[in-house]
């Protein structure tokens, strides 16, 4: 099995260290940041969120959780605001330092979520929808540009999150640099909240329809859905285990 690749991936939230640390430890909470909806089975999200972080994780109060292939969740205050931290053990500046992973970019995207939750204080449970294909970054980006107008959430190498006017996040993600030509497997996790089964039907529906307008048919393999209790995920010949972990 090839190691797992070392990261560190922070983010600061605008608030304290016990809110943080209850969003990361129970379950109705991890809900409304982690993962998605998975159309085939209603307890699916709540599946993964049990193996994760209560079957196979050990916390350590206030600020630490050890889960599993080697990974932990750190909690650190910083003033008035908490990082929020993922962390694979190992040399960061090694020679898979500029290489893609599935997992690193699974926490980036989650703790961006997490952070849009205790800043922004969403009304009602969250619903989500997922789309997933081949694309360029170009073509990627190009779908957000139907949501309208937007504002600006979080920009990385492989990852474009936005929030649109209905104050929904949008969270844009490729396997290639989303600045490159090439083109590879992309998704789309379309976050809002309070909708009910009718309107969850309506907001799939209608971003199935942008998404299949902009984006060619293709196999994304889902090698876009990095499985934070799967170390294999991030490596480019791994199947990742699960389809509702890191994004």
């Amino acid at each position: 099995m090839t190691e797992p690749k070392p990261f560190r991936v922070e983010v600061p939230v605008a608030a304290d260290r016990e809110t943080v640390w209850s969003a990361l430890t129970e379950p109705e909470l991890i809900r409304q940041w982690f993962g998605w909806e998975d159309d085939e089975a209603d307890d699916g999200l709540d599946e993964e969120i049990r193996h994760i972080f209560v079957d196979h994780a050990e916390p350590y109060p206030p600020d630490r959780i050890a889960l599993e292939a080697g990974q932990e969740l750190q909690v650190e205050a910083d003033g008035e605001r908490t990082l929020v931290r993922a962390v694979m053990p190992g040399a960061l500046d090694g020679e898979l330092a500029d290489v893609y992973d599935a997992l690193e970019e699974g926490w980036r995207t989650f703790f961006e979520q997490l952070r849009y939750l205790l800043e922004q204080r969403p009304a009602g449970e969250r619903r989500t929808v997922r789309l997933t294909g081949v694309a360029t970054g170009k073509q990627l980006l190009a779908v957000l540009d139907e949501a309208g107008p937007t504002e600006r959430w979080h920009d990385s190498r492989y990852q474009r999150i936005v929030v649109d006017a209905e104050g929904r996040l949008l969270a844009a993600a490729a396997e290639t640099p989303l600045d490159e030509e090439a083109a590879g497997p992309v998704s789309l996790v379309v976050s809002a909240y309070g909708l009910d089964d009718a309107g969850l039907a309506d907001l799939r529906a209608e971003w199935t329809r942008r998404w299949t307008t902009a984006i060619p048919p293709g196999d994304p393999h889902d090698a876009s859905a990095g499985d934070p209790h799967d170390a294999s995920a991030g490596d480019p010949d791994g199947e990742p285990t699960g389809d509702r972990g890191a994004e």
